[in-house]
């Protein structure tokens, strides 16, 4: 595996003080007159004190990012979790979409310059340069990458997986084989937007990921969580995307604004969610939810075990040289 460039990497309110008794002026010199003791007051109680107001939630203030490479184009996945990596990026860089499964390919040709690429393109591929400061990843349940079957796995024969992933389906036959004991499995690429899911046999599973695997699930079916079964059974995070160059010259030259971007951008989920349109189906709370709590951004020592990992077990199920 060629070696990556380096990294960059309420107050409460307080009771009113109680004002002190003014003090007599010293009366004159007369003869005692036999008066009746006057009634003892009853104390006055304290005003309670007011409730400590619940401080409001802090929002971090816009902050205008320079970038000092030079314009670069910039190939992305078409994905929520792919927003907070690419935080202003558009404002300075040629930003595009583009399938996971093409990232390599355009890489490869030069016709794009980074690209937010799957972890499967390098190990299959691992001429292709990784900039070591950010990924999409996951520490347990993801969400976003999901098998679903009426039946067990274990009786799985056919897969129906999205054409435009490349890791998820590495990821899916992994599970598939060397924790639930699958030998022959037939794998499916199908048109996510046109496939029904709820359709398939019992011997049958499909595999989703990104955004559409966000949408509820079709009622009665097994859902299984593919970053929850990863965490699970080995105890290491998962790695799905990474930053990738054409070369090493061009991943050192824009590494600063990818770390920039990234930095503020975790910042800003509340707002990325907001104004996310590419599920129309998923609420902006449960948006922001899956930002925060089921997807990971670190690219440290911990991923690139998780990474290791993945790579040694494909290697003894022979799934990639």
């Amino acid at each position: 595996m060629s070696e990556p460039i380096a990294s960059t990497s309420a107050t409460p309110a307080q009771t009113p003080a109680t004002p002190a008794p003014a003090t007599a002026a010293p009366a004159a010199t007369a003869a005692p007159v036999a008066t009746a003791a006057p009634a003892t007051p009853a104390p006055t109680a304290a005003p309670a004190a007011a409730p400590a107001a619940t401080p409001a939630p802090v929002v971090p203030p816009p902050v205008e990012l320079k970038f000092t490479a030079k314009p670069m184009k910039i190939a992305v996945v078409p994905f929520l979790n792919a927003q907070p990596l690419i935080w202003q990026l558009a404002k300075h860089h040629q930003v595009s979409q583009l399938a996971p499964v093409e990232m390599a390919k355009q890489l490869k040709a030069g016709l794009v310059d980074v690209a937010l690429a799957p972890i499967a393109a390098y190990l299959l591929d691992p001429s292709l340069t990784i900039i070591p400061i950010a990924a999409i990843g996951s520490n347990g349940p993801v969400k976003s990458v999901r098998i679903l079957s009426n039946g067990s796995l274990k009786g799985v024969e056919r897969l129906f997986v999205d054409s435009r992933s490349q890791t998820s389906v590495l990821l899916a036959r992994l599970i598939l084989k060397k924790w639930y004991g699958v030998k022959h499995l037939e794998v499916v690429n199908v048109d996510v937007t046109q496939f029904k899911p709820n359709q398939i046999k019992p011997w049958e599973a499909a595999l989703q990921f990104g955004d559409s695997a966000l949408i509820a699930a079709p009622t009665g079916m097994t859902v299984t969580d593919l970053g929850e079964e990863w965490q699970m059974r080995t105890g290491k995070p998962f790695v799905y995307a990474v930053w990738m160059a054409r070369n090493v010259q061009v991943a050192r030259e824009i590494e600063n604004d990818l770390l920039a971007s990234k930095n503020e951008g975790v910042k800003h989920f509340a707002e990325i969610a907001e104004h996310y349109h590419g599920i129309w189906v998923f609420q902006i709370p449960q948006s922001k939810e899956y930002l925060e709590k089921n997807i990971n951004y670190s690219y440290a020592a911990e991923q690139v075990q998780g990474q290791l990992e993945f790579q040694k077990l494909l290697k003894e199920e022979g799934m990639v040289i």
